[in-house]
C-alpha cells in the first residue's frame, strides 16, 4: 500500500458528501473533479472499489462506503473524515491521526490576543511582565469594566506616552492585531459586544481608522478634544489612498458627540496619526446614538 492519505481537500469532500448522503443515500458524482480523483484513487489502493472507478465518467457514492472508508483510515491511523478536526488545536489532533495536516485545525495563534495588564507583575525569573500572549478564552470578561483596542503596535507597546482619560476600574487592553494576531482579537471582540460593554477603539484619526471605529461596533473612539485635534491634525497625516473611504464616513449618522469629528475629516481632509496625539489628553468620544 504506498498512496498517500487523503488530503484535506478530500476530507472536505468526503465531509460535505457525507452531509448530502444522510438526505439522499447516494450521489452520483463527476470523476474529474481533483478531489473525487483523490479519494478513488485512495479508494482502488485500499480495494474498496473497482480499479477502474477513477477513469469512469462519474461514480456513484453511498453512505455503505464512506462507512468502510472511514473503518479503513481509522485502522490505519489516518486522519479520519468523520472526525471533525477544524475545532481542535494541532496537539490534539496528533492524538487521533499519524498525519499532520497542517490546514485543518486551530492555527496556533488563532484564539491568542496580546493583551496588555494594568499592573505589572514581578517574575521569579528578576524581571517583570507587562504584556501576555494569552488564548482570549481564558479570560474572565465579566471582570473587565471596558474592552479598550489599540491598533498600532508601537503605541501598544508604549502605551504609559499617551494620557489616557479613562473613566473605568478595570478595562481589558489588548492589540488589535496584526496577521499574528487578528483572528483572536475579532473573535474575542465577537464575544465582548455581547456583553454590552464599552468597546473603544484607539488608533490613527484618518479615513481607514475611523472607518473601522464606525463600522465594527465600537462603542467610543479615544481622541483629543476638538479643539486639540483641530490644532494638531493636518492633510499629511491624512494619505491619499484612503480619500475612497470619506464618501462612507460621511454618510454614516454618529453619536452626536463624534459629529464635529465627523465633519472636520470629511471636509477638511485633515488626520492625526496615533503616534502624533502622545502628550494630548486622550478621551473616549462617543461613536453610537
Amino acid at each position: 500500500m504506498s498512496y498517500p492519505p487523503l488530503s484535506a481537500q478530500a476530507l472536505r469532500f468526503l465531509q460535505q458528501l457525507q452531509q448530502r448522503l444522510n438526505a439522499s443515500g447516494s450521489e452520483r458524482v463527476n470523476t474529474s473533479v481533483k478531489a473525487t480523483q483523490q479519494v478513488l484513487l485512495w479508494c482502488i489502493e485500499h480495494e474498496l472499489v473497482p480499479g477502474n472507478s477513477n477513469k469512469l465518467p462519474h461514480f456513484t457514492f453511498s453512505l455503505a462506503l464512506l462507512k468502510d472508508i472511514a473503518v479503513v483510515q481509522r485502522k490505519l491511523q489516518q486522519a479520519c473524515f468523520l472526525d471533525d478536526l477544524s475545532h481542535s488545536s494541532r496537539l490534539n489532533n496528533a492524538n487521533s491521526s499519524q498525519q499532520e495536516l497542517k490546514s485543518i485545525g486551530l492555527q496556533p495563534r488563532q484564539n491568542r490576543v496580546l493583551l496588555r495588564l494594568n499592573t505589572v507583575v514581578d517574575t521569579n525569573l528578576g524581571i517583570t511582565a507587562e504584556f501576555i500572549d494569552t488564548n482570549w478564552q481564558q479570560l474572565p470578561l465579566a471582570q473587565f469594566d471596558a474592552l479598550l483596542i489599540v491598533e498600532n503596535l508601537d503605541c501598544f507597546y508604549q502605551l504609559d506616552a499617551f494620557s489616557l482619560a479613562l473613566p473605568y476600574q478595570q478595562p481589558l487592553i489588548i492589540y488589535r492585531g496584526d496577521a499574528l494576531y487578528s483572528r483572536g482579537c475579532k473573535a474575542l471582540k465577537v464575544a465582548w459586544l455581547t456583553q454590552n460593554k464599552p468597546l473603544l477603539y484607539f488608533g490613527d484619526f484618518d479615513a481607514k481608522g475611523v472607518s473601522i471605529a464606525l463600522n465594527e461596533g465600537y462603542s467610543a473612539i479615544l481622541l483629543p478634544d476638538f479643539t486639540n485635534l483641530q490644532q494638531h491634525a493636518s492633510a499629511a497625516m491624512l494619505p491619499d489612498n484612503q480619500l475612497s473611504f470619506i464618501t462612507g464616513i460621511a454618510a454614516k449618522t454618529p453619536a452626536t458627540e463624534f459629529k464635529p469629528y465627523q465633519q472636520f475629516l470629511c471636509q477638511q481632509l485633515k488626520g492625526l496619526r496615533q503616534q502624533n496625539m502622545q502628550g494630548i489628553s486622550l478621551i473616549p468620544v462617543n461613536l453610537l446614538g
